[in-house]
């Protein structure tokens, strides 16, 4: 248990230093107005909604391996159905809260925040 607590605690870590680097990279100029302060906030929940779909989605597609692969044991199938639900729940989470900064956006007129788009040479 000690070092299941352990190990939790640095993918925790990891976590936090892996989500927090876009936010330091966003630091660079600080905002001036509201406006900027909020395409600032809308930047930063964006990369770790995005963050959340990837873990989540991973997260869900392993609980399916280990459904397929696992032993006939009820209990074990159970305690995978639980965790494939909590997946999904997360899941429609994390896609309310795109829809809730969409919507902010929208509300706040911020027309430059959101998926970056890459233009090809010419």
């Amino acid at each position: 248990m000690v070092v299941y607590l352990k190990t939790t605690k640095k993918i925790l870590l990891a976590a936090g230093v892996f989500v927090a680097t876009p936010a330091t990279a966003f630091a660079v100029t600080a905002p001036t107005n509201l406006k900027t302060f909020a395409e600032l906030a809308v930047k930063i929940l964006q990369n770790i909604a995005g963050l959340l779909f990837v873990s989540l989605s991973i997260g869900l597609l392993f609980g399916v391996v280990l459904y397929l692969f696992s032993t006939p044991s009820e209990k074990r199938r159970s305690e995978i159905r639980e965790m494939l639900l909590w997946g999904v729940i997360g899941i429609i989470v994390v896609v309310g809260i795109w829809g809730i900064l969409a919507l902010l956006r929208a509300s706040v007129g911020l027309e430059g925040v959101g998926i970056p788009q890459i233009s090809p040479p010419s």
